[in-house]
């Protein structure tokens, strides 16, 4: 069978993440079902390495589980895993953005300043989806050790799926909440930069449960 998609073999176990992902948050992979290696192959059009490689990925973030001449499981995929995944990077990027502000880097904040510009200016949602990843990605990188962004890196697939699942949100409130991190960073004020970050997230959580019970998933 042809591939459904097309892959780049150097982002290929990236898009075995993205894929699963893709199906666990549209409902077609549900919490205990086994994931079929041969047919997320075929879709893809990789081999079983790669495939393996996503799944590791997967199994670190505690998306699926490997079970030893068994096979691979999606983990219980529930409203409280959910929120817990969202509360989690929230409070982690709130401990970068937090050093952020003790540190008032001018470059930092100038970059942030530009990019938040081009946030007010951006005319397509999925514009205002890539230029917040960025946004995290600079705070991330100017704010956080390198373990801290490793654990980070390991949400990352989560963050373009908030996007979609954010009809209820104006581009003027996501607006609103990257300008309250930065005017926290801007003014030396990490705990408020913590809080901001984390309460976000917390919000961001509870949307993405919503959207996903309205839909019948959870």
């Amino acid at each position: 069978m042809p591939p459904t998609r097309t892959v780049k073999l150097a982002k290929a176990s990236n898009a075995v993440v993205d894929y699963i992902l893709e199906e666990i948050f549209e409902g077609r992979l549900r919490g205990g079902q086994r994931v079929d290696l041969v047919e997320v192959g075929d879709t893809l059009g990789l081999s079983r390495s790669p495939v393996r490689e996503g799944l590791v990925m997967l199994e670190r973030d505690g998306i699926v589980s490997i079970r030893p001449h068994r096979g691979v499981f999606v983990e219980p995929f529930d409203a409280e895993s959910v929120l817990d995944d969202f509360e989690v990077i929230g409070l982690l990027s709130g401990v970068a953005v937090s050093r952020l502000a003790s540190r008032r880097d001018p470059a930092v904040v100038a970059e942030l300043e530009h990019l938040i510009a081009e946030l007010k200016a951006a005319g397509s949602t999925a514009r205002i989806g890539e230029l917040v990843q960025q946004i995290f990605r600079t705070q991330h990188r100017a704010g956080g050790s390198r373990r801290l962004r490793a654990e980070l890196r390991a949400f990352a697939g989560f963050v373009p799926w908030v996007f979609r699942f954010e009809s209820g949100m104006t581009s003027e409130e996501i607006i609103r909440e990257q300008e309250e991190v930065l005017a926290a960073i801007v003014a030396g004020d990490s705990e408020a930069a913590a809080r901001h970050r984390a309460a976000h997230f917390r919000a961001a959580g509870e949307r993405v449960v919503a959207a996903l019970g309205a839909r019948g998933i959870l």
